[in-house]
C-alpha cells in the first residue's frame, strides 16, 4: 500500500484541529471559572490538591488508551471477522468496570494519606477531600470511556465527530458551573465535569453499523489491551505521577503556589491536547497504516515531520492564547482582571515551562511510533532511564529557586526525555535495517495479538 504522508496529513485535519482548540479553550474557561468560584488561595489549593491523586491514578491506568486503541482498531479493520465494533464495546465495558474497581481501591488510601502529602496547606477538610475524590474519579471514569469511543471515531476517519461530542460536553459543564451559587462544596465543581463527560459519552455520533457485538471475545480483547498497555503504564508511571510530585513540591512554597503551578502546567498540557487530538491522533492513523504496510522509511520520516509540525502548531497556539489573555486584560473586563493580576508575579514561571510543552509534544510523537512498531517495552525502559535526572532537576530547582526552579527542572527533564525517545526510535530502525529491508521486521498486522479469537 503506497501512502503519501503529505496527502494523509493535509488540511483535511484543520477542522479537527479547530474544534480541538475550541474544546481546550472551553476547558481553560472552566478552570478560570473554578477560580472565580473559589478564588486564588487556600480553597483553590485544597481543591486542586484533592483532584491530583485520582488524576494521577486514572491517568496512569487509562492514559495509554489514546496510544494503543487507534492501532488496535486499524488492525481489527483489516480482519474479516467484523471484530472492530466488538473491540469498541468491550473497551467501553472494560473501562467502566475497571474504573469503578479502581475507585473502590484508591478511595480509602487517598483520604488517609492526603494530610501527609499536603501537610503544608493552611487548612484540610478531610470530608471535603473525600467527596472531591469520589466525584472527580467518576469524571475520570466517564472521560476514559469517552476516550475509547473517540479513538474508534478517529480510526473511522471521523475526528470532527469525536470533537463535537466533547464540545457539547464542555458546554454543559460550563452551564452547570455558571449556575453554581458558590464554591462552598468543592465537589460541586467536579460534578459539573461529570455532567459534561456523561453527555459526551452518550452523544449520538456512532454510525448504525457500530451497534454490532460478538459475544465471547471480551476476555481476549482485554488480554490484548492489557499486554499493550502494561508496558505503557510502566514507562509512563513517572510522567503520570509527575503532577502529584510537582504539587507536593509547589505546596511547600508560598500560599497559592500549588494553584499557580497547577494552572500553568495545565495550560501547557491543554495546548498539547489540542495538537494531539486535532493533528497527532489523526496522523497516528496514517502512521499506523504505514507500519502495517511495512513502510518503515516513510514511518521514520513521517514521525519526524509530525514531531516538528506539532511543535510549531503548539507554539503558535500558545502564542495566540497568550495574546488573547493580554488583550482581555487591557480591554477592561473588570471581572477577570483580579484573576489575571493574581499571576502577575509568576509570569516568569509560565515562560520557563515552555520547554515542558516542547518536550511533551516531541516525546508523544516518538512514543506513538514506538507503539506502532510494537516496542512498548523499549518505551518503558527508555522512560525509566530518564527518571533519576528528572527527579534531580525538579528537586534541586525547587530547593534553590522555588517555583521558578521547579519550572526549569520540569522543562529540562522533558526535553531530555524527548531526546532519549527520538534516539531510541531512530536507532531501533537503523539496527534492524527496517529503512532498507522492510521484510526483516514483521509488519504490525502479522503480529498475532489475540483479536478475533475465542476464549
Amino acid at each position: 500500500m503506497k501512502l503519501s504522508f503529505t496527502r494523509q496529513l493535509s488540511w483535511k485535519y484543520s477542522g479537527s484541529l479547530f474544534f480541538s482548540g475550541v474544546n481546550t479553550f472551553a476547558g481553560v474557561v472552566f478552570q478560570f471559572g473554578t477560580l472565580y468560584k473559589l478564588g486564588v488561595g487556600v480553597r483553590s489549593d485544597l481543591y486542586f490538591a484533592s483532584i491530583m491523586v485520582p488524576l494521577v491514578i486514572f491517568s496512569l491506568g487509562f492514559g495509554g488508551l489514546n496510544n494503543v486503541l487507534i492501532p488496535l482498531f486499524v488492525e481489527a479493520k483489516t480482519k474479516a471477522d467484523d471484530s472492530e465494533t466488538t473491540v469498541l464495546w468491550n473497551c467501553l465495558l472494560g473501562t467502566l468496570g475497571g474504573g469503578t474497581l479502581l475507585l473502590a481501591l484508591l478511595y480509602y488510601p487517598t483520604v488517609r494519606l492526603f494530610p501527609l502529602l499536603f501537610h503544608k496547606l493552611a487548612w484540610i477538610d478531610v470530608g471535603q477531600v473525600g467527596r472531591v475524590v469520589v466525584v472527580y474519579s467518576v469524571y475520570q471514569i466517564l472521560f476514559s470511556a469517552g476516550t475509547a469511543k473517540n479513538c474508534y471515531l478517529f480510526a473511522q476517519e471521523r475526528p470532527v465527530s469525536a470533537q463535537m461530542s466533547a464540545f457539547w460536553g464542555w458546554l454543559l459543564s460550563l452551564i452547570m458551573l455558571a449556575r453554581l451559587h458558590s464554591g462552598a462544596n468543592l465537589s460541586d465543581i467536579a460534578m459539573c465535569m461529570v455532567g459534561g463527560s456523561a453527555l459526551a459519552l452518550v452523544f449520538p455520533n456512532l454510525e448504525k453499523g457500530a451497534f454490532r457485538y460478538q459475544q465471547g471475545l471480551f476476555w481476549a480483547h482485554m488480554a490484548s489491551l492489557r499486554d499493550r498497555t502494561l508496558p505503557l503504564i510502566g514507562g509512563a508511571a513517572v510522567s503520570k505521577i509527575e503532577p502529584l510530585f510537582d504539587g507536593v513540591l509547589a505546596s511547600l512554597c508560598r500560599e497559592g503556589s500549588l494553584t499557580v503551578y497547577y494552572l500553568f502546567s495545565r495550560v501547557m498540557m491543554n495546548v498539547v491536547s489540542v495538537t494531539f487530538a486535532g493533528y497527532m491522533q489523526p496522523a497516528q492513523k496514517a502512521l499506523a497504516e504505514m507500519g502495517t504496510a511495512g513502510g518503515w522509511e516513510r514511518l521514520r520520516r513521517g514521525t519526524r515531520h509530525v514531531a516538528v509540525r506539532s511543535t510549531l502548531v503548539s507554539l503558535a497556539l500558545l502564542a495566540a492564547g497568550c495574546a488573547g489573555a493580554v488583550a482581555l486584560y487591557f480591554v477592561g473586563i473588570r471581572s477577570i482582571r483580579p484573576y489575571i493580576r493574581s499571576f502577575d508575579d509568576d509570569w516568569l514561571v509560565f515562560l520557563l515551562l515552555i520547554g515542558y510543552l516542547v518536550g511533551m509534544v516531541v516525546s508523544v510523537a516518538y512514543a506513538n511510533s514506538l507503539f506502532i512498531i510494537r516496542k512498548e517495552r523499549l518505551f518503558m525502559v527508555a522512560s525509566l532511564a530518564a527518571v533519576p535526572l528528572g527527579v534531580l532537576f525538579k528537586f534541586l530547582g525547587a530547593y534553590v529557586y522555588n517555583l521558578g526552579g521547579l519550572a526549569v527542572g520540569t522543562s529540562l527533564y522533558w526535553i531530555l526525555y524527548a531526546a532519549i525517545l527520538a534516539i531510541v526510535f531512530s536507532r531501533t530502525l537503523v539496527r534492524r535495517g527496517t529503512a532498507s529491508s522492510p521484510a526483516r521486521y514483521a509488519p504490525v498486522n502479522e503480529v498475532h495479538i489475540g483479536m478475533g479469537s475465542t476464549d
